[in-house]
Order: C-alpha cells, then sequence, then structure tokens
C-alpha cells in the first residue's frame, strides 16, 4: 500500500458552541482519489481550509509528505506541493487560457509578469504552459479568452493551472458543480487521469462522479467522520445510508 502523501489526525476546530471539525482524521495516499462526501454544513469546507493553511484548527496536526505542516500558511503549503482548486474559478477573464497558464507557471518559479508581451515568447513559459492546457485537454482552446470559455473549460482551466505548480497532491472543491452531464463526463475522465500526476482529496456531491472516481470514500456528518472505506463499504454502510445517501442508494 503507498505511503500516506498527506495525513490528518484528530483534527478539531469549534466556532462557539459549533463543533465544525470533531475529531476528524484520514489519510490520502499516493496515486489515489478519496473523496470527502457529506450533507451541506457538514464541515467540508471548513476541513478543507484547515488543511490549505487558510484557518488554524483548534486542535489535532497535518502532515504533509512526512513533514509537520501545521505552523506554514496557505502560501507556504503551496509551495510545497498542496495545490487547491476552489469552488469558484478564480482565472483571468480578460486573459487567454494560455497567458492565464502561463501566469501560473510563472508564479510557481517565483516570477512574476511584468509586461506580458514580451514574456509570450519566453520558451521558459510557453512550452510547461502548453505541456499542463494539453494534459488539462484545453489544446484547441489555448488562444480563447477566459471569458469565453464554457463552464466545464473554466474548470479544466484552473486544473491547468493547478498543474502548474507542480503538485504533490490536489484539493479539488466541487469540480462538478453547476455542470451538465457532457461537461460532468470531461472533467469525470481527466479526473480519472489526473490522479496519476498526484493524488486527489475530492470534495464534491455528485454522487454519480464520486462512486465512478474514488478509491475510498469518507464521510462528514455535522463536522465527524462517520465511516470511510471503498464505494462497496460506503454504499453498504446503514449509517451512512441513513444519514447522507438515503435508502435507495
Amino acid at each position: 500500500m503507498p505511503e500516506p502523501v498527506l495525513e490528518i489526525e484528530s483534527l478539531s476546530k469549534s466556532f462557539g458552541a459549533l463543533k465544525a471539525t470533531d475529531d476528524v482524521s484520514l489519510t490520502l495516499r499516493g496515486g489515489e482519489i478519496h473523496a470527502l462526501i457529506g450533507p451541506n454544513g457538514a464541515g467540508k469546507s471548513t476541513l478543507i481550509k484547515q488543511i490549505t493553511g487558510e484557518l488554524r484548527p483548534d486542535s489535532g496536526s497535518i502532515r504533509f509528505q512526512g513533514r509537520a505542516i501545521d505552523i506554514l500558511d496557505a502560501a507556504g503549503r503551496a509551495r510545497l506541493g498542496l495545490a487547491r482548486s476552489f469552488q469558484v474559478s478564480s482565472v483571468i477573464p480578460d486573459f487567454t487560457v494560455r497567458q492565464n497558464v502561463m501566469l501560473a507557471v510563472a508564479g510557481a518559479s517565483g516570477h512574476v509578469f511584468r509586461v506580458l508581451r514580451p514574456a509570450q515568447s519566453d520558451a521558459k513559459l510557453t512550452a510547461p504552459a502548453d505541456h499542463h492546457i494539453a494534459k488539462a485537454g484545453l489544446h484547441e482552446r489555448a488562444q480563447a479568452r477566459a471569458a469565453e470559455l464554457s463552464h466545464g473549460e473554466r474548470r479544466k482551466l484552473e486544473i491547468a493551472m493547478a498543474l502548474a505548480l507542480k503538485p504533490r497532491a490536489f484539493l479539488l472543491d466541487e469540480p462538478m458543480a453547476g455542470m451538465g452531464a457532457e461537461g460532468g463526463g470531461q472533467v469525470t475522465a481527466m479526473l480519472s487521469a489526473l490522479k496519476a500526476e498526484a493524488p486527489i482529496l475530492l470534495v464534491e456531491h455528485d454522487m454519480d462522479a464520486v462512486f465512478a472516481l474514488a478509491d475510498r470514500i469518507s464521510v462528514l456528518v455535522y463536522g465527524r467522520i462517520i465511516a470511510s472505506g471503498s464505494v462497496d463499504e460506503i454504499r453498504r454502510d446503514p449509517e451512512v445510508r441513513r444519514s447522507y445517501l438515503g435508502d435507495d442508494a
């Protein structure tokens, strides 16, 4: 079994009397997609923010590639290779697909575009950008402005930008949100291939996508993990069916 890339142990976070994260432990192993599911208000976003460093837990620990990262801020964790894709896309609408990914490549290398036009001929930026665009399945849309992309294409662009960070793990927050069947199918196929680049902790409400993609699933309800296991184990778990999936799952 592959060693854990990300280890979360006994993480807790309260807001007054509300326990948003209640003694949560889980692991993300190399080569896998570990889906985190649960009803609205279960604490998934709060947990992700603690993993990325946007929110400090009250107790517990987080290790990434065997290293304690509790004292690092979000930027420090990103530099180690912990890449987050947000529920609301954060691309620059007036830039092309290629320009957006070039910016991400430049940022990952510690450089900043002062003037974009001269940088567009810099092979140190264009070559990796084109590679990541192709990986995300957007090579035919490289010159399209981000504002012209469909919802699914914007998701792919966000993944291409995350790839530019040379991630060791992905945290993907609702990548299927707002998609139709065709777009969702395209992103499902992309994520299935993406886990070969780096393991994925996937937060998703689309259960068809979760069951198609996940190697393991953890179920979060009222801030607590109530079950963790394979797709078949989660489907059969009576507490999960009662709390989240429903009896007809």
